[in-house]
């Protein structure tokens, strides 16, 4: 009977149909197996030779591809108050530090607890988006962001400094979560290697381009103005999302055809489901907006979701990796304003613009490896004879996704790996600045494609829950990156800089071996956990069947006595 409710209250509310599509169709996809058991809609043969059944019906997401670029670009952009909020931070430590009579340990410290706090915020905010939609999200971070900052400019003690920063952070670290999410919720398989390099690429390039903005700031105007530029880039922010940004969370506007309501309505979401609606039978449009005028039930974040990614065999692979080669990054970020210090003796204006050779190398990351990704994922197609149809999503149940991701990893991986020994022995033999300058290029592009391929891997993976996986792969990479600037100088000055930074290369020498246990056993862990997943829902099924059986018999129990006297 509660099954039977359910369903009555499914039928009555287009929304929550959509949601339950949303959540039932990518776990299919994903791990492979429909209700019974097997690939629907597939041959034995085909299933055995691992092609992918065509999609059909209504298109994934109803944006056009104009509308796309300007939700990308828009998420990109805002993506980059994450990592400014950490890194403009950085030239202005000593000035800070003699403003606040407190030594720069001190200061520093506040760099380890503003990462902690950026790597434990994005489990309640993402949870938030994946079931109320990403356009609250994004206001409630950018106004918490603001508020944080105007009162950074304002303060005077270094307890303040400790306490606003936490709340900085708290502010901008849900920003990756959500524009990763936002991608999952645009883009099919077949795309969205592209679309992920351009929305990840505000994460990788506000570290090259962040200290440089904060150099400027803290050489001509003094420490403040590094906090009140970036209450005016959210202030900007704000004053495109509000009224334009479009509501994308598939949970709660499906493919984008559902009218959104409150405060998830956009002029370009508006106008995106006009021109979609214009474009379909009467038939169609009816059944597409028959769900206007409900609104989504809104529910608390439960931050205890992020562990059901963080204990999966395959995803908790990934985001160690992930982790491990993205702190590696951070450590040599953190280690630049000392070790060129030391070794060349520049100002702080000019350690800023040290940053820009590895904003170069994530830039041209962003601009050529997206593409790439989405070229091998064509070839695969083809060689499975998979039809790849625009604007459907694919099935990728016995499609080699893990392998076709991470084959473009390997090559960059191997290009950030010898990027880290170069800068660590040119900064220990004091080459040229040319040298470490070529060696942050190489960083920046091999650390920026793993990272981008990585994430979009977990995306895959959990398609349902978006923001969810991104927000397990920001707390890892948080709270590994506190760890390792912490440590990188201190290492430094125990091992010498060439062996320090060596010792890390090392490390990411037997992270490749991670990458091709993924590529080899991934597919099968997959089956595996949809194996797994199947019975659950049985067992689930069988309970809920017994139920209903016993709600029956006690509400029908003379009935059943009379039956069984005739019978007898």
């Amino acid at each position: 009977m509660a099954t039977m409710l359910g369903r009555t209250a499914m039928k009555q509310d287009p929304v929550a149909a959509a949601k339950e599509q949303a959540e039932d169709i990518p776990t299919d996809v994903v791990r492979g197996v429909d209700s019974e058991g097997s690939v629907s809609g597939r041959s034995r043969d085909e299933q055995e030779l691992g092609l992918a059944r065509t999609v059909t019906g209504p298109p994934y997401s109803i944006f056009t591809p104009r509308a796309k670029i300007f939700i990308v670009v828009a998420v990109s952009i805002s993506s980059l108050i994450s990592p400014f909020g950490g890194t403009t931070f950085l030239p202005a430590l000593e000035p800070l530090a003699r403003d606040l009579h407190v030594t720069p340990t001190l200061i520093n410290l506040s760099l380890t607890t503003y990462m902690i706090a950026q790597g434990i915020a994005p489990a309640l905010i993402a949870g938030m988006s994946d079931s109320n939609g990403r356009r609250l999200s994004y206001i409630i971070c950018f106004v918490i962001f603001m508020v944080a900052n105007i009162g950074l400019a304002l303060q005077t003690s270094y307890a303040a400094l400790l306490c606003l920063r936490m709340v900085q952070a708290f502010g901008c670290s849900a920003a990756i979560a959500l524009s990763t999410a936002v991608v999952a919720d645009i883009s099919t398989s077949a795309e969205r290697g592209r679309y992920m390099a351009y929305a990840t690429a505000g994460l990788l390039l506000g570290p090259a381009f962040g200290p440089t903005i904060g150099g400027v700031f803290a050489e001509y105007l003094g420490w403040r103005w590094t906090f009140w530029f970036l209450v005016i880039f959210t202030g900007a922010l704000l004053v495109v999302f509000i009224p334009f940004f479009p509501e994308t969370c598939q949970n709660v506007v499906g493919n984008g055809s559902v009218p959104a309501q409150g405060i998830n309505k956009s002029l370009v979401g508006t106008w995106q489901r006009k021109k979609y609606s214009q474009n379909l039978p009467v038939r169609d449009d009816q059944s597409t907006n028959s769900g206007a005028g409900l609104k989504p039930k809104l529910s608390f974040p439960n931050p205890l979701l992020m562990l059901r990614v963080l204990f999966d065999k395959e995803s908790s692979i990934i985001l160690l990796y992930n982790g491990f080669f993205f702190t590696g990054m951070m450590m040599v970020v953190g280690s630049v304003p000392t070790l060129f210090t030391e070794v060349y003796g520049l100002s702080t204006l000019d350690v800023g613009l040290c940053y820009i050779a590895q904003g170069a190398g994530s830039m041209a990351s962003t601009l050529t490896m997206g593409q790439v990704v989405d070229w091998n994922f064509r070839r695969h197609a083809r060689r499975l004879n998979m039809t790849i149809s625009k604007g459907k999503q694919q099935d990728l149940a016995n499609f080699p996704i893990e392998r076709v991701r991470l084959q473009i990893v390997v090559p960059t991986h191997i290009v950030g790996t010898l990027g880290i020994i170069l800068f660590g022995w040119t900064l220990h033999f004091e080459t040229h600045l040319a040298g470490p300058e070529v060696a942050l290029f190489l960083i920046g592009f091999g650390v920026s494609t793993a990272f981008s391929i990585t994430n979009t891997l977990l995306i895959d993976l959990h398609r349902d829950k978006p923001a969810t996986a991104t927000a397990a792969v920001n707390f890892v990479r948080c709270l590994m990156s506190a760890a390792g600037a912490a440590a990188i100088i201190p290492m430094c000055n125990a091992m010498g800089r060439g062996w320090a930074f060596t010792f890390l290369a090392l490390i990411y020498a037997v992270l490749l071996g991670a990458v091709f246990w993924i590529m080899a056993k991934g597919l099968s862990w997959r089956k595996q956990a949809a194996e797994q997943a199947r019975r659950a829902n049985e067992r689930v099924h069988n309970a809920e069947d017994a139920d209903e059986k016993s709600v029956d018999e006690s509400k029908h129990p003379v009935e059943q006595r009379t039956a069984q006297v005739k019978s007898s």
